[in-house]
């Protein structure tokens, strides 16, 4: 029975190993979502992080292999940035790619936002834009200085102090040692 045991452990993984990859193989296949991604447009976005105030460019790329051919332009939907409706992307010097600029809005708060470009031919980009907070003014702390004024009083405290240990380093170096005789 034992050895029966050990044969059906031994076969068990056996069937393990050989099948480990094939099973790996299977899992990396393109999912359902993966392939609507691949319709999707890439976007490129800078700066990412970006900051209330500044100017932010969207570049996208409207070329997809289930796309309906060549697209003419593209359209930013600024609505999710605070900024106006639709907003004309301008042609690239690369064939299906389109450019915006656009300033976004100084009362924008820090999140993640996800604005949506619209390309002509049929293919439709997000990207997530990163907003962050702009720090405050600095908090007046002085000038980097210890003090700004001396304290003539301090300072002769302080010499006298010092000149105490020093007599009493002197002291404690010269004096004799006492040594009882016996």
């Amino acid at each position: 029975m034992r050895a029966f045991l050990r044969a059906a452990a031994q076969a068990g993984l056996i069937v393990a190993i050989l099948t480990g990859p094939a099973l790996a193989c299977i899992l990396t296949l393109v999912s359902p979502a993966q392939a609507a991604q691949a319709s999707s447009a890439p976007v490129d976005i800078t700066p990412n992080p970006s900051a209330p105030g500044t100017s932010t460019t969207f570049a996208v790329n409207c070329s997809s292999l289930t796309a309906g051919g060549k697209a003419t332009s593209a359209t930013l939907i600024g609505t999710t940035l605070g900024l106006s409706g639709h907003i004309p992307m301008q042609a690239s010097t690369h064939t299906n790619e389109f450019v915006a600029t656009v300033t976004l809005p100084a009362a924008i708060k820090a999140g993640t936002y996800q604005p949506d470009i619209d390309c002509s031919n049929g293919v439709t980009a997000s990207a997530a834009l990163t907003v962050k907070a702009v720090p405050g003014v600095a908090p007046a702390t002085g000038d980097g200085t210890t003090a700004t004024a001396t304290d003539d009083r301090l300072a002769a405290i302080g010499l006298a102090l010092a000149g105490l240990g020093a007599v009493s380093g002197v002291l404690l170096l010269t004096r004799r040692r006492f040594h009882p005789r016996a």
